[in-house]
């Protein structure tokens, strides 16, 4: 399993929360998360680093970096690539079951759910979330006007 494949479940299983936003690839300042999902009605940031491999996941440990800008983390990988032993708290680990032809929202387990290490009442969390959204507003209006075309061009084609 590619790591854009399971980006692709990622996102596919945020898609239906309404206050929700899914951005892949985020950089904030020197570091790049593979995705973050954004819950706009709690002020809460999930982080999601991507693990292919076994190797991928033994010889990258920067990811908890990330904390500084998540409320929460997690590892997400194919089904046993990292074991729940090996998270430590606060942490998360998700698995994506082997199992998987297609997108089945069944087949992501979470086997250690990540705790909250941001208090979202602060000033110092409020000032990180706000740069996060300032960050992503201008892609996220860019991928707005492109959805807006192509319905224009699906309305033209009905017509």
């Amino acid at each position: 399993m590619t790591a854009l494949e399971i980006k692709k479940f990622l996102k596919r299983s945020y898609a239906f929360r309404t206050q929700s936003i899914f951005i892949p690839e985020y950089t904030y300042g020197d570091l790049r998360i593979d995705a973050i999902v954004v819950d706009t009605a709690r002020r809460w940031i999930r982080g999601f680093e991507i693990k292919t491999s076994r190797s991928d996941f033994l010889q990258d440990d920067k990811w908890v970096l990330y904390s500084e800008f998540c409320s929460s983390l997690s590892v997400v990988c194919p089904e046993g690539v990292v074991r729940p032993e090996e998270i430590k708290k606060p942490f998360g680990l998700l698995w994506i079951l082997h199992k998987t032809d297609a997108y089945n929202p069944r087949n992501l387990i979470w086997k250690k759910k990540p705790l909250n290490f941001q208090k979202r009442q602060s000033l110092s969390w409020f000032w990180t979330y706000t740069n996060v959204l300032e960050k992503e507003i201008l892609r996220l209006d860019r991928e707005a006007g492109l959805l807006r075309e192509r319905v224009g061009r699906l309305d033209r084609i009905e017509e």
